[in-house]
C-alpha cells in the first residue's frame, strides 16, 4: 500500500471517528463510537503484528494515534447512570469497581503514548509495543465487556 493511500485512509478514519463522536448524543452512544474506532484500529495493528499485513510504520503510527484519541474520548464516558439504557456490552462491574476500570483505561492510554513516542520503524520494535496495548485491551474486555449475543 502506498503512502498516499495510507494517508487518505487514515484521514478518512479520523474524520469518521470524529463525526461519530460528535454525532452521538448519549454517553453510551459516544463511548460505543469511540470503542468501535479503537477496535477498527486494533484490526489494522493486529494484522501487522501477526504478519498478515505488511508492517508499515506510517500506518502503524496513524492507527496508534487514532486509537489513543478514541481511548481518551471514551474514558470519561462511563458515568454512573449509564449502566443501562441503550444496548450496551459494558458490564455492571465497571461501576462497581470504577477505580480499577479507570486504571485499566489509563494504562491503555499510557501504553499507546509509549508506542507512539517510540515511533516503531520495523516489525521487531513494533511487536512488543503492540503486545502491551493488546494485553491491556484484553484485560479490560475479560473483566468489563460482555460477550456478543
Amino acid at each position: 500500500m502506498n503512502i498516499k493511500k495510507i494517508a487518505l485512509i487514515s484521514t478518512v478514519a479520523v474524520a469518521m471517528a470524529a463525526s461519530a463522536f460528535g454525532a452521538a448524543h448519549s454517553p453510551i452512544e459516544q463511548r460505543q463510537a469511540a470503542m468501535k474506532a479503537v477496535g477498527g484500529q486494533m484490526r489494522t495493528l493486529g494484522g501487522m503484528a501477526q504478519g498478515k499485513v505488511a508492517f508499515d510504520d506510517f500506518a502503524a503510527l496513524s492507527a496508534l494515534e487514532i486509537m489513543r484519541d478514541a481511548a481518551v474520548t471514551a474514558r470519561p464516558l462511563f458515568p454512573v447512570g449509564t449502566e443501562m439504557g441503550s444496548e450496551t456490552r459494558a458490564m455492571p462491574e465497571i461501576w462497581a469497581d470504577g477505580s480499577d476500570f479507570d486504571a485499566i483505561m489509563g494504562q491503555l492510554i499510557a501504553n499507546l503514548d509509549t508506542a507512539i513516542a517510540a515511533e516503531p520503524a520495523d516489525l521487531a520494535s513494533y511487536r512488543p509495543l503492540f503486545g502491551a496495548v493488546a494485553g491491556t485491551c484484553k484485560a479490560c474486555h475479560e473483566k468489563y465487556r460482555a460477550p456478543e449475543n
